[in-house]
């Protein structure tokens, strides 16, 4: 049996998938005879893959040729297109969101034919289609679906491709329900995301289903530090959602509160505010305070900064998320975790393991959040193992996604 999955970017290191695929594949290539790697994008290097992994980047060539003027006539004459305005006639004060639906259907349209001349050339091989991200590459197998009723499809969905209220104006993801109607299932990665399915999409409830993501164990703990200066760490791309000027600003307020207090931040990520943000730190922190913007970080040389220096506690300030990863991967390093209240934060950052903010914090709340960590010693020290705790029992990548793989294929079987 085949696995089809869709991706990003994912098996090129330009993006920013291998932290979520490299060991959900692991599980996967053991339980399909192959799976087939299909990106949108072909960005930077293709990464080493197991056996029985390929990779088709005739897709990522579908889209990136695409002539789109004859692409939107075509989509124009979709009745889909005049169903999604008559079932929502508001769309046509949004010139934005208009732009979305016919993009999405343009998307959808292009991956449909992919998956035609696909399907003839795989002729006799049954297959599962799962696309990582609840986007327009589903939409489009679905509309193929109709077509082969034996096709399987499946989708995650996590944060930016559930959300909508928090990602776009107006709140519209084109053509969701519709592309809800053609699924077999749809794993969001938290409870949150579950409970957000439920209440905005309920006629779809026998679909959903929790599929937690997860992270290898690092094979040590990071040590907490030991010379009297207290070491935050965090790790996200420096986008607006990810509120990385509010957690400078937080440690900028407790480090004022504190004077006698060392403080030293690292955070590992990218985007076009990085310098700009050292910049900021750099003329702001008084001189208890140093903060390094490090760049952008694969896994490895992630896990290589938690190998070989202190951290006493990670943050995340985000305005939403799904469940993220980078937060895991602290957890299974035995870092305390100190995030908002939204999305599937509250579920990785419990009592045992961390502080969990409100979903709006100040920059003084941020700041008490800290000293707490600070203050209590001996809750530190119990947290750190919480951590521990919380990665095993929840999101250990050998349990959750050796589930899954068999849950995708059992799909495919039925």
């Amino acid at each position: 049996m085949n696995l089809v999955l869709f991706t990003s970017t994912y098996p090129f290191d330009g993006g920013a998938e291998q932290t979520f695929l490299d060991p959900e594949l692991q599980h996967l290539r053991c339980v399909f005879e192959r799976v087939v790697l299909v990106p949108k994008k072909i960005v930077g290097q293709c990464l080493p893959l197991p056996a029985g992994v390929i990779v088709d980047e005739s897709y990522a060539r579908l889209l990136s040729g695409a002539r789109l003027p004859a692409l939107v006539k075509e989509v124009l004459s979709s009745k889909l297109v005049y169903q999604e305005l008559f079932s929502r006639p508001s769309l046509l004060l949004h010139p934005s969101a208009l732009v979305r639906m016919t993009r999405s259907m343009t998307v959808a349209m292009l991956t449909s034919q992919w998956v035609e001349v696909w399907l003839e050339q795989n002729a006799g091989s049954p297959s599962v289609f799962y696309t990582y991200w609840f986007d327009s590459s589903t939409l489009g197998i679905g509309l193929t679906k109709r077509r082969h009723p034996g096709l399987h499809l499946v989708s995650r969905v996590h944060g930016y491709d559930l959300y909508e209220e928090h990602y776009y104006h107006p709140p519209y993801w084109p053509f969701r329900r519709e592309a809800l109607s053609r699924l077999e299932a749809l794993f969001p990665d938290s409870e949150a995301g579950l409970r957000y399915l439920l209440q905005r999409y309920p006629e779809f409830s026998h679909l959903y289903e929790t599929a937690l993501l997860g992270v290898t164990d690092p094979g040590f703990v990071t040590s907490a530090s030991a010379d009297g200066v207290f070491r935050i760490v965090s790790c996200s791309m420096l986008v607006p959602v990810k509120r990385v000027d509010l957690l400078l600003e937080g440690i900028l307020c407790a480090s004022r509160m504190r004077p006698d207090q060392k403080f030293e931040w690292s955070h590992r990520g990218d985007g076009k505010v990085r310098m700009e943000l050292q910049e900021r730190a750099d003329k702001g922190l008084p001189s208890n305070a140093k903060a390094f913007f490090l760049g952008y970080s694969n896994k490895a040389s992630l896990m290589e900064f938690y190998r070989e220096n202190p951290a006493d506690v990670f943050i995340n300030v985000s305005s939403t998320e799904g469940t993220p990863v980078s937060m895991m991967e602290a957890a299974s390093c035995g870092i305390p975790l100190i995030a908002t209240a939204v999305g599937g934060n509250p579920e990785i950052v419990l009592q045992k393991n961390g502080v969990l903010l409100s979903p709006d914090p100040t920059p003084q709340e941020i700041a008490e959040a800290i000293f707490a960590c600070i203050d209590d010693p001996e809750m530190a020290v119990a947290q750190r193992m919480g951590s521990r705790t919380v990665w095993m029992e929840r999101y250990n990548a050998g349990v959750n996604f050796r589930a899954f793989a068999e849950r995708l294929k059992s799909i495919g079987e039925s």
